[in-house]
């Protein structure tokens, strides 16, 4: 399921052309009978309610103003439409001193709550307080739990991971992990999830690479070379020890397999490559040289990588390898033949 906002509809004058895509939204709305009656005439019959809480408060100020969501509630309830109650900064809340879960049941049995997203807005959270409150959680409450982390501390696809071992069933993630500060990438997640655990229900991901790229170019954002899992160079090897071993046994040097991603694993000819490499990358375009020519052939490039301060393309490592068999023909051209006498 996608969340989408509706300040940015608002502010992008954005409408569904078809009502049965908006089956597969839900509409993110501040905790105001506005906003909700506005989400209704758009057509979301999904609702999160978003509001956060001040864990610094005394009990009687948090109870006031959970009291306060029973109106929003009410009014989602009568336009029949599905309630995702979301606390924003939920896990900031120490589970010893106050049960936000506790706190929220009456709420969620009386008003059908779909389900109860508890959130770490401000990042604050590790990966070990994350599983040991989810736990907890996930234990008590009467609907199924949502986590949503944020990056402000590069932390959120760690703590997402953390969400899932704990039992939550939900957890929100984005393309690339994009936005404002971000949620875990959703690319991450699922290639942690399949190989740190050995989980066959999650399948191959075979074009998640080209459809990340297709999802961020539609928002106006470059996906990265070297974005972990889903960049074009993330397979790239260039240096010689690094390249002979990844020839022998891709093992060694890459954690999930390109064809998983939909991506290919390539050479990159520069100024740390070694012959191994360089006879490889050749071998692929269908070119081939001895050792020791393969070697001269090397110094080459990597002389004109370093003045150009980037490997070489495929094209420029043709020119020089044309370049330098016509210099070894032009030498053979010049030397006697075998028994010749020079009569000089």
């Amino acid at each position: 399921m996608a969340d989408v906002s509706l300040n940015n509809l608002e502010k992008n004058r954005f409408k569904f052309e078809t009502v049965d895509f908006l089956e597969s939204l839900r509409c993110r709305v501040g905790c105001t009978r506005q906003e909700i009656f506005k989400a209704k005439e758009l057509g979301f019959s999904k609702i999160v309610i978003n509001t956060s809480l001040d864990p610094l408060v005394s009990m009687p100020d948090i109870l006031k103003s959970i009291e306060s969501l029973q109106s929003v509630l009410q009014t989602v309830c009568s336009n029949n439409q599905e309630i995702y109650l979301s606390i924003d900064n939920a896990l900031e809340f120490p589970v010893e001193e106050v049960n936000i879960v506790d706190i929220l049941d009456p709420f969620i049995a009386e008003y059908g709550i779909k389900r109860l997203i508890l959130g770490d807005v401000n990042g604050k959270m590790d990966p070990f307080t994350t599983y040991n409150k989810l736990n907890l959680f996930t234990n008590i409450t009467q609907c199924p739990v949502e986590y949503m982390g944020c990056n402000n501390y590069g932390m959120a696809t760690a703590n997402t991971l953390s969400a899932l071992r704990a039992g939550v069933e939900y957890v929100a993630t984005a393309v690339s992990g994009i936005g404002i500060p971000g949620v875990a990438a959703m690319e991450e997640v699922l290639m942690a999830a399949r190989h740190l655990w050995k989980n066959e229900q999650v399948p191959n991901g075979y074009t998640i690479a080209a459809d990340c790229e297709n999802i961020l170019r539609r928002a106006g954002i470059i996906l990265p070379g070297e974005k972990a899992i889903i960049g074009k160079n993330v397979f790239a090897h260039e240096s010689g020890i690094h390249v002979d071993g990844v020839i022998k046994n891709p093992n060694l040097y890459e954690a999930i397999r390109p064809e998983e991603v939909g991506l290919s694993r390539f050479l990159v000819i520069g100024k740390h490559s070694g012959t191994a490499s360089l006879t490889q990358k050749l071998r692929q375009l269908d070119l081939s040289l001895s050792s020791q020519e393969a070697a001269t052939l090397l110094d080459k490039v990597r002389h004109t990588a370093v003045l150009q301060k980037k490997p070489v393309t495929d094209a420029q490592l043709k020119t020089l390898y044309n370049l330098h068999m016509e210099s070894i023909k032009e030498s053979n051209v010049h030397l006697p033949i075998e028994g010749e006498i020079s009569c000089d």
